[in-house]
């Protein structure tokens, strides 16, 4: 299992190996300079989801499969650059492509007949801008990036029409409608929200909106973490669907347990993974 992104750190080169967790860092084997080791706070760019992903393979004991390709980019473009060229190379890989600048003539580059690849942030805008939204096999929007998918003339979410950006959770099937009209969306989908929208085919096949913890929305980190957990269930044997609901109960179990504030940090919702997993898996 391999997951691509960005981490804002001015200077930090590509860096590419397994990972650890300790308290509130990444700790990060490069496999280019072996002897080294590099931390990462977890509430940074995309170290967030490879803390979550791990934490949810390490349930399931399969925590040593996973590698995070990482780079440094302060918005200059030259680590995603440097991830794009790595995970074009990639081959029969379970790939999560998440904070990166959308480069669509790089992001074309990716073997998607070979690899199974999920879109996130910067990797899912890529996807979309390119019109290869269809080769992923999962996008995981948030409410506002829906509309970002659903205004087919948009190339960035910055840039979405006034009147679909002006939208709430009432608005989400019509959006889901509009972006699936545009034949280039992936088959699932899962909108993240007040209220998580497990979609397939364009149809809402589930819904997950209780417990309701509103801290929850304001602690940074936590749609990353989301995306880490469904991975992580897929990768591990669910199937697309149930991992996409199953998921979204157990980010939701998991405020029942921490019961979040707004100053609660991310690495305390991602610790407490493997005990909201058990208490739901059974």
């Amino acid at each position: 299992m391999v997951i691509a992104g960005t981490i804002p750190i001015k200077g930090l080169g590509l860096t590419r190996g397994n990972v650890e967790i300790s308290f509130d860092n990444i700790r990060f084997y490069n496999e280019n300079i072996p002897e080294n080791t590099v931390q990462i706070p977890i509430s940074m760019g995309t170290a967030t989801l490879v803390a979550s992903c791990y934490k949810t393979l390490q349930y399931f004991n399969r925590s040593n499969e996973l590698v995070a390709i990482l780079a440094g980019d302060i918005g200059d473009g030259e680590g995603s650059t440097k991830i794009y060229e790595e995970i074009s190379r990639l081959n029969n890989k379970f790939l999560i492509v998440h904070y990166i600048k959308p480069k669509i003539s790089e992001i074309t580059k990716i073997d998607f007949e070979r690899n199974f690849v999920v879109g996130d942030a910067g990797g899912m805008y890529a996807g979309k801008a390119a019109g290869i939204g269809d080769e992923f096999k999962l996008f995981l929007p948030d409410v506002g990036e829906l509309a970002f998918l659903a205004d087919k003339d948009s190339s960035h979410p910055a840039y979405v029409r006034g009147f679909i950006s002006e939208v709430d959770d009432l608005d989400v099937i019509k959006l889901i409608k509009m972006a699936y009209e545009t034949g280039k969306m992936p088959e699932n989908m899962v909108i993240k929200g007040e209220t998580d929208y497990i979609v397939q085919n364009g149809e809402i096949i589930a819904t997950v909106s209780e417990p309701k913890h509103a801290a929850m929305e304001c602690i940074g980190g936590t749609g990353d973490n989301l995306t880490g957990i469904i991975s992580g269930l897929i990768y591990c044997g669910y199937e697309i669907s149930e991992a996409c609901t199953l998921g979204c109960m157990v980010n939701r179990e998991i405020a029942n347990m921490v019961t979040p504030t707004p100053d609660t940090k991310i690495n305390e919702i991602i610790e407490a993974i493997p005990d909201a997993l058990n208490k739901l898996i059974d």
